[in-house]
Protein backbone atom coordinates (compact mmCIF):
# COMPACT_ATOMS: atom_id res chain seq x y z
CA UNK A 1 0.00 0.00 0.00
CA UNK A 2 1.59 3.01 -0.85
CA UNK A 3 1.80 6.49 1.41
CA UNK A 4 -0.45 8.15 -1.43
CA UNK A 5 -3.08 6.01 -1.27
CA UNK A 6 -3.10 6.14 2.39
CA UNK A 7 -2.85 9.93 2.73
CA UNK A 8 -6.35 10.87 1.31
CA UNK A 9 -8.11 8.22 4.01
CA UNK A 10 -5.62 9.02 6.77
CA UNK A 11 -6.49 12.37 7.22
CA UNK A 12 -6.16 12.67 11.10
CA UNK A 13 -2.44 11.37 11.08
CA UNK A 14 -2.88 8.03 12.53
CA UNK A 15 0.06 6.85 10.09
CA UNK A 16 2.50 9.25 11.84
CA UNK A 17 1.56 8.59 15.81
CA UNK A 18 1.94 4.49 14.71
CA UNK A 19 5.74 5.19 13.54
CA UNK A 20 6.54 6.63 16.44
CA UNK A 21 5.44 3.79 18.84
CA UNK A 22 8.62 2.77 19.62
CA UNK A 23 10.36 6.43 20.52
CA UNK A 24 7.18 7.00 22.73
CA UNK A 25 8.18 3.53 24.72
CA UNK A 26 11.48 4.95 25.17
CA UNK A 27 10.55 8.17 25.88
CA UNK A 28 7.64 7.04 28.86
CA UNK A 29 10.49 5.15 30.62
CA UNK A 30 12.27 7.85 31.90
CA UNK A 31 8.63 9.63 32.94
CA UNK A 32 9.48 11.27 36.52
CA UNK A 33 7.26 9.32 40.05
CA UNK A 34 7.35 10.04 43.50
CA UNK A 35 5.20 7.91 45.64
CA UNK A 36 4.53 7.70 49.60
CA UNK A 37 6.63 5.38 51.67
CA UNK A 38 4.07 3.29 53.27
CA UNK A 39 4.02 -0.40 52.25
CA UNK A 40 0.78 -1.83 50.40
CA UNK A 41 0.42 -5.45 49.34
CA UNK A 42 -2.40 -4.50 46.39
CA UNK A 43 -2.29 -2.63 43.74
CA UNK A 44 -5.65 -1.70 41.60
CA UNK A 45 -5.23 0.03 38.38
CA UNK A 46 -8.86 1.96 37.73
CA UNK A 47 -9.45 3.27 34.36
CA UNK A 48 -10.92 3.16 31.02
CA UNK A 49 -10.28 1.93 27.62
CA UNK A 50 -6.67 2.33 26.56
CA UNK A 51 -5.98 3.76 30.02
CA UNK A 52 -7.28 0.29 31.82
CA UNK A 53 -5.00 -1.87 28.53
CA UNK A 54 -2.01 -0.49 29.93
CA UNK A 55 -2.94 -2.34 33.52
CA UNK A 56 -3.68 -5.24 31.37
CA UNK A 57 -0.69 -5.57 29.46
CA UNK A 58 1.27 -4.67 32.70
CA UNK A 59 -0.24 -7.61 34.74
CA UNK A 60 0.77 -9.88 31.72
CA UNK A 61 3.98 -9.34 31.23
CA UNK A 62 5.04 -8.83 35.55
CA UNK A 63 2.86 -11.69 36.19
CA UNK A 64 3.15 -10.38 39.44
CA UNK A 65 3.48 -12.17 42.72
CA UNK A 66 0.72 -9.64 44.60
CA UNK A 67 -2.78 -9.19 43.13
CA UNK A 68 -3.07 -6.62 40.57
CA UNK A 69 -6.57 -6.09 39.68
CA UNK A 70 -7.74 -3.70 36.46
CA UNK A 71 -11.27 -1.88 37.89
CA UNK A 72 -13.16 -0.82 34.69
CA UNK A 73 -15.99 0.94 36.22
CA UNK A 74 -17.59 3.13 38.66
CA UNK A 75 -16.35 1.45 41.86
CA UNK A 76 -13.71 -0.35 42.95
CA UNK A 77 -13.06 -3.99 44.10
CA UNK A 78 -14.14 -4.63 48.02
CA UNK A 79 -11.46 -4.97 49.24
CA UNK A 80 -9.31 -2.10 48.84
CA UNK A 81 -8.05 -0.38 52.06
CA UNK A 82 -5.44 0.90 53.58
CA UNK A 83 -2.94 -1.85 52.03
CA UNK A 84 -4.02 -1.33 48.43
CA UNK A 85 -2.13 1.14 45.51
CA UNK A 86 -4.72 2.55 43.37
CA UNK A 87 -3.54 3.74 40.49
CA UNK A 88 -5.54 6.50 39.10
CA UNK A 89 -4.95 6.34 35.14
CA UNK A 90 -7.22 8.52 32.54
CA UNK A 91 -5.88 9.82 29.81
CA UNK A 92 -7.71 13.44 29.28
CA UNK A 93 -8.08 13.20 33.23
CA UNK A 94 -11.86 13.74 33.26
CA UNK A 95 -12.89 9.84 32.84
CA UNK A 96 -16.05 10.03 34.91
CA UNK A 97 -15.63 6.21 36.10
CA UNK A 98 -12.05 6.58 37.15
CA UNK A 99 -12.65 10.19 39.12
CA UNK A 100 -15.70 7.77 40.79
CA UNK A 101 -12.71 5.01 41.63
CA UNK A 102 -10.36 7.75 43.13
CA UNK A 103 -12.57 9.48 45.43
CA UNK A 104 -13.94 5.60 46.61
CA UNK A 105 -9.38 5.22 47.02
CA UNK A 106 -9.66 8.23 49.22
CA UNK A 107 -12.67 7.27 51.30
CA UNK A 108 -11.04 4.21 52.11
CA UNK A 109 -7.75 5.85 52.80
CA UNK A 110 -5.91 3.77 50.01
CA UNK A 111 -2.68 4.86 48.50
CA UNK A 112 -3.44 6.68 45.37
CA UNK A 113 -1.65 7.83 42.21
CA UNK A 114 -2.64 9.74 39.58
CA UNK A 115 -1.39 9.47 35.58
CA UNK A 116 -2.79 11.80 33.34
CA UNK A 117 -2.17 14.22 31.03
CA UNK A 118 -4.32 16.81 32.75
CA UNK A 119 -7.53 17.40 33.58
CA UNK A 120 -9.60 16.93 36.54
CA UNK A 121 -7.44 14.13 38.25
CA UNK A 122 -4.58 16.48 38.02
CA UNK A 123 -6.06 19.05 40.05
CA UNK A 124 -7.67 16.25 42.37
CA UNK A 125 -4.05 15.24 42.83
CA UNK A 126 -2.70 18.91 43.41
CA UNK A 127 -5.88 19.84 45.65
CA UNK A 128 -5.25 16.84 47.88
CA UNK A 129 -1.11 16.55 47.50
CA UNK A 130 -0.91 13.15 45.91
CA UNK A 131 1.26 11.97 43.87
CA UNK A 132 0.53 12.56 39.93
CA UNK A 133 2.31 11.35 36.59
CA UNK A 134 2.27 13.65 33.96
CA UNK A 135 1.62 12.77 31.22
CA UNK A 136 2.15 14.49 27.50
CA UNK A 137 -0.82 15.51 26.07
CA UNK A 138 -2.40 16.35 22.54
CA UNK A 139 -3.06 12.67 21.39
CA UNK A 140 -5.71 10.56 20.68
CA UNK A 141 -5.84 8.16 24.03
CA UNK A 142 -4.90 5.11 22.40
CA UNK A 143 -2.00 6.33 20.87
CA UNK A 144 -0.80 6.84 24.47
CA UNK A 145 -0.34 3.86 25.09
CA UNK A 146 3.11 3.62 25.60
CA UNK A 147 3.36 6.14 28.09
CA UNK A 148 0.14 5.07 30.33
CA UNK A 149 1.61 1.50 30.39
CA UNK A 150 4.70 2.49 31.90
CA UNK A 151 4.09 5.49 33.90
CA UNK A 152 2.19 2.74 35.65
CA UNK A 153 5.34 0.47 35.51
CA UNK A 154 7.46 3.48 36.81
CA UNK A 155 5.03 3.87 40.12
CA UNK A 156 5.52 0.23 40.51
CA UNK A 157 9.36 0.41 40.29
CA UNK A 158 9.51 3.21 42.79
CA UNK A 159 7.02 1.16 45.13
CA UNK A 160 9.66 -1.37 45.45
CA UNK A 161 7.14 -3.46 44.43
CA UNK A 162 8.42 -4.93 41.32
CA UNK A 163 11.95 -5.45 39.45
CA UNK A 164 12.94 -5.17 35.77
CA UNK A 165 15.88 -6.06 34.12
CA UNK A 166 17.02 -3.23 31.51
CA UNK A 167 18.46 -5.61 29.29
CA UNK A 168 14.41 -6.98 28.53
CA UNK A 169 12.83 -3.29 27.93
CA UNK A 170 16.08 -2.73 25.65
CA UNK A 171 15.36 -5.87 23.78
CA UNK A 172 11.82 -5.15 23.44
CA UNK A 173 12.26 -1.49 21.57
CA UNK A 174 14.77 -2.99 19.77
CA UNK A 175 12.52 -5.72 18.51
CA UNK A 176 9.48 -2.92 18.26
CA UNK A 177 12.16 -1.05 15.87
CA UNK A 178 12.87 -4.01 14.07
CA UNK A 179 9.24 -4.59 13.42
CA UNK A 180 8.33 -1.35 11.96
CA UNK A 181 10.63 -1.77 9.24
CA UNK A 182 8.60 -4.89 7.94
CA UNK A 183 5.35 -2.52 8.29
CA UNK A 184 6.05 0.45 7.62
CA UNK A 185 3.90 1.52 3.79
CA UNK A 186 5.21 0.39 0.91
CA UNK A 187 7.33 -2.83 2.29
CA UNK A 188 6.72 -6.37 -0.29
CA UNK A 189 4.95 -9.36 1.97
CA UNK A 190 3.79 -6.63 4.80
CA UNK A 191 2.11 -9.05 7.36
CA UNK A 192 0.26 -6.03 8.84
CA UNK A 193 -1.27 -5.86 5.66
CA UNK A 194 -2.07 -9.06 4.45
CA UNK A 195 -3.47 -9.36 7.69
CA UNK A 196 -5.85 -6.58 7.10
CA UNK A 197 -7.14 -8.06 3.68
CA UNK A 198 -7.39 -11.23 5.01
CA UNK A 199 -10.12 -9.53 7.44
CA UNK A 200 -11.85 -7.17 4.82
CA UNK A 201 -15.67 -7.79 5.02
CA UNK A 202 -15.24 -9.81 8.10
CA UNK A 203 -16.19 -10.36 11.84
CA UNK A 204 -13.53 -10.93 13.51
CA UNK A 205 -13.54 -13.38 16.54
CA UNK A 206 -10.22 -13.09 18.59
CA UNK A 207 -8.62 -16.19 20.37
CA UNK A 208 -5.62 -16.24 22.57
CA UNK A 209 -4.17 -17.88 25.35
CA UNK A 210 -5.08 -16.32 28.70
CA UNK A 211 -1.63 -15.16 29.17
CA UNK A 212 -2.44 -12.61 26.11
CA UNK A 213 -5.21 -11.48 27.33
CA UNK A 214 -3.95 -7.66 27.27
CA UNK A 215 -2.76 -7.98 23.95
CA UNK A 216 -6.34 -9.77 22.70
CA UNK A 217 -8.30 -6.76 23.62
CA UNK A 218 -6.06 -4.08 22.71
CA UNK A 219 -6.53 -5.58 19.27
CA UNK A 220 -10.22 -5.93 19.21
CA UNK A 221 -10.30 -2.04 20.49
CA UNK A 222 -7.97 -0.94 18.20
CA UNK A 223 -9.90 -2.83 15.12
CA UNK A 224 -13.08 -1.13 16.96
CA UNK A 225 -11.71 2.68 16.96
CA UNK A 226 -9.39 2.62 14.26
CA UNK A 227 -11.14 0.46 11.65
CA UNK A 228 -14.48 1.02 12.77
CA UNK A 229 -15.62 -2.23 12.34
CA UNK A 230 -17.11 -5.04 15.38
CA UNK A 231 -15.01 -7.52 17.06
CA UNK A 232 -15.15 -10.31 19.85
CA UNK A 233 -12.57 -11.87 22.21
CA UNK A 234 -12.23 -15.40 23.74
CA UNK A 235 -9.67 -16.79 25.69
CA UNK A 236 -7.93 -20.23 26.31
CA UNK A 237 -8.55 -22.75 27.76
CA UNK A 238 -11.98 -21.45 28.48
CA UNK A 239 -13.13 -21.37 24.89
CA UNK A 240 -12.29 -25.29 24.95
CA UNK A 241 -14.84 -25.89 27.07
CA UNK A 242 -18.04 -23.95 25.55
CA UNK A 243 -17.13 -21.81 21.53
CA UNK A 244 -15.71 -24.69 19.94
CA UNK A 245 -18.91 -26.42 19.43
CA UNK A 246 -20.34 -23.81 17.50
CA UNK A 247 -17.71 -22.84 15.63
CA UNK A 248 -18.70 -24.77 12.58
CA UNK A 249 -21.94 -23.26 12.50
CA UNK A 250 -20.35 -19.44 12.87
CA UNK A 251 -21.00 -17.83 8.88
CA UNK A 252 -19.27 -17.45 6.13
CA UNK A 253 -18.97 -13.31 7.19
CA UNK A 254 -16.61 -14.65 10.75
CA UNK A 255 -13.10 -14.31 10.48
CA UNK A 256 -10.95 -15.80 13.20
CA UNK A 257 -7.18 -14.20 14.58
CA UNK A 258 -5.20 -16.49 16.19
CA UNK A 259 -2.64 -14.82 18.83
CA UNK A 260 0.42 -16.66 20.17
CA UNK A 261 2.79 -15.51 22.67
CA UNK A 262 5.81 -17.69 21.23
CA UNK A 263 6.23 -19.58 24.60
CA UNK A 264 2.96 -21.24 25.14
CA UNK A 265 3.25 -24.69 27.15
CA UNK A 266 2.38 -27.87 25.30
CA UNK A 267 -1.26 -28.13 26.67
CA UNK A 268 -1.56 -24.45 25.49
CA UNK A 269 -0.38 -25.57 21.74
CA UNK A 270 -2.00 -28.39 21.79
CA UNK A 271 -5.30 -26.67 22.35
CA UNK A 272 -4.52 -23.78 19.45
CA UNK A 273 -4.04 -27.00 17.40
CA UNK A 274 -6.90 -28.42 17.79
CA UNK A 275 -9.04 -25.08 17.40
CA UNK A 276 -6.69 -24.02 13.88
CA UNK A 277 -8.25 -28.07 12.74
CA UNK A 278 -11.68 -27.02 13.30
CA UNK A 279 -11.43 -24.08 11.50
CA UNK A 280 -9.62 -25.04 8.44
CA UNK A 281 -11.54 -23.67 5.41
CA UNK A 282 -12.47 -20.71 7.04
CA UNK A 283 -10.59 -17.28 7.25
CA UNK A 284 -8.23 -17.65 9.47
CA UNK A 285 -5.03 -14.92 10.48
CA UNK A 286 -2.20 -16.12 12.86
CA UNK A 287 -0.45 -13.38 14.74
CA UNK A 288 2.73 -14.01 17.00
CA UNK A 289 4.91 -11.64 19.43
CA UNK A 290 8.73 -11.53 18.48
CA UNK A 291 12.23 -11.69 20.80
CA UNK A 292 12.89 -13.38 23.39
CA UNK A 293 11.34 -11.65 26.87
CA UNK A 294 8.39 -11.51 27.44
CA UNK A 295 8.08 -7.95 27.12
CA UNK A 296 9.53 -8.00 23.60
CA UNK A 297 6.76 -10.68 22.50
CA UNK A 298 3.67 -9.01 23.60
CA UNK A 299 4.51 -5.26 22.57
CA UNK A 300 5.35 -6.16 19.35
CA UNK A 301 2.04 -8.40 19.43
CA UNK A 302 0.32 -5.11 20.05
CA UNK A 303 2.35 -3.39 17.42
CA UNK A 304 1.51 -5.98 15.09
CA UNK A 305 -2.44 -5.57 15.63
CA UNK A 306 -2.13 -1.88 15.80
CA UNK A 307 -0.90 -1.49 12.39
CA UNK A 308 -3.42 -4.58 11.65
CA UNK A 309 -6.09 -2.45 12.60
CA UNK A 310 -4.89 0.75 10.48
CA UNK A 311 -4.57 -1.17 7.57
CA UNK A 312 -7.72 -2.33 7.62
CA UNK A 313 -9.28 1.45 8.33
CA UNK A 314 -7.98 2.48 4.74
CA UNK A 315 -8.95 -0.75 2.85
CA UNK A 316 -12.19 0.22 4.54
CA UNK A 317 -12.03 3.68 3.34
CA UNK A 318 -12.29 5.22 6.80
CA UNK A 319 -10.07 7.20 8.81
CA UNK A 320 -9.18 5.83 11.66
CA UNK A 321 -8.51 8.57 13.68
CA UNK A 322 -12.08 10.07 14.61
CA UNK A 323 -14.54 8.29 17.35
CA UNK A 324 -17.65 9.81 16.72
CA UNK A 325 -19.53 7.79 18.43
CA UNK A 326 -17.92 7.80 21.46
CA UNK A 327 -17.53 11.87 21.78
CA UNK A 328 -21.09 11.87 20.81
CA UNK A 329 -21.67 9.80 24.39
CA UNK A 330 -19.88 12.22 26.04
CA UNK A 331 -21.91 15.45 24.68
CA UNK A 332 -24.86 13.38 26.39
CA UNK A 333 -23.44 12.15 29.72
CA UNK A 334 -22.05 16.06 30.08
CA UNK A 335 -26.16 17.08 30.10
CA UNK A 336 -26.74 14.85 32.88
Amino acid sequence: MKVEEIGKVDRGGMLRELLGFPERCGEALSLPVRVGRRRVRKVVLAGMGGSAIAGDLLRDWLDPPFPLEVSRGYHLPAWVGRDTLVLAVSYSGNTEETLSCFSEALERKAEVVGISSGGRLEERCGEGRLPHVKVPGGMAPRVALPFLLFASLNVLLAKGLVRVEGEEVEEALEALKGLRRRLAPGVPRNPAEEAAERLKGTLPFIYAPKELAGAALRLKTQLNENSKVPAKVELLPELCHNEIVGLRSCPESVSFVLLHSGGEDRRMGARMGFVRDLLRGRRVVELAGEGRGRLARLLTLVYLGDFLSFYLAVKRGVDPTPVPEIEELKRRLADL
